[in-house]
């Protein structure tokens, strides 16, 4: 299919469901909401065929500070040249006429290209790092316990060493159940 849209200067623009990309949905909180997909079809000098494409979605990952849901925007943009054999794809690698940034190359099997793959690839390597909140919008959760910690350090610097008593503590217990069971 990209040959064809190739050939004809074609373009794609539509929305997709992110529940139909299984992948991506791994690393999500759920699967609802849209994927806004505008892909353009050319070919370059060479008779190579490109893909430009733009890719947004808005999804709702883990927030690796409170493990509650959080809002992300994800948006990629990219251009790829797609090779029918390994020696093309060598070949395109190695030019240095590639004029656009983080151009691929990717290998098409028998002249056909899974363009929800391609999406879906480019979706996932959008993600985040790290999924997280900002700091006023994270749960009463992570404040509470943001607290606890604040108290624990100042417990500390007042030459409390109640941390190191509970350790000994248990310890002590361990040693002791060790002891039982010999």
């Amino acid at each position: 299919m990209p040959r064809k849209l190739c050939n004809r200067n074609g373009s794609i623009n539509s929305t997709l469901p992110v529940a139909k990309l299984l992948r991506l949905s791994e690393f999500l909180h759920d699967n609802h909401g849209q994927a806004e997909v505008s892909l353009s079809f050319d070919k370059d000098d060479a008779g190579h065929c490109l893909i430009t494409g733009s890719l947004k979605a808005d999804v709702r990952m883990v927030c690796q500070r409170c493990l509650e849901a959080t809002d992300v925007k994800l948006a990629s943009d990219f251009a790829i040249k797609v090779a029918e054999t390994d020696k093309e794809a060598r070949d395109i690698a190695q030019s240095g006429i590639n004029t656009l940034e983080q151009l691929e190359v990717v290998r098409s099997e028998e002249g056909e290209l899974d363009l929800l793959s391609l999406i879906e690839d480019e979706l996932i390597m959008s993600l985040p790092i790290v999924a997280r909140h900002t700091d006023k919008d994270c749960s009463e959760t992570l404040t509470s316990l943001q607290e606890q910690a604040r108290q624990a350090g100042e417990n500390r610097t007042s030459g409390s060493i109640q941390g190191l008593e509970v350790l000994a503590e248990l310890k002590k217990a361990l040693k002791e159940e060790s002891d039982k069971q010999k």
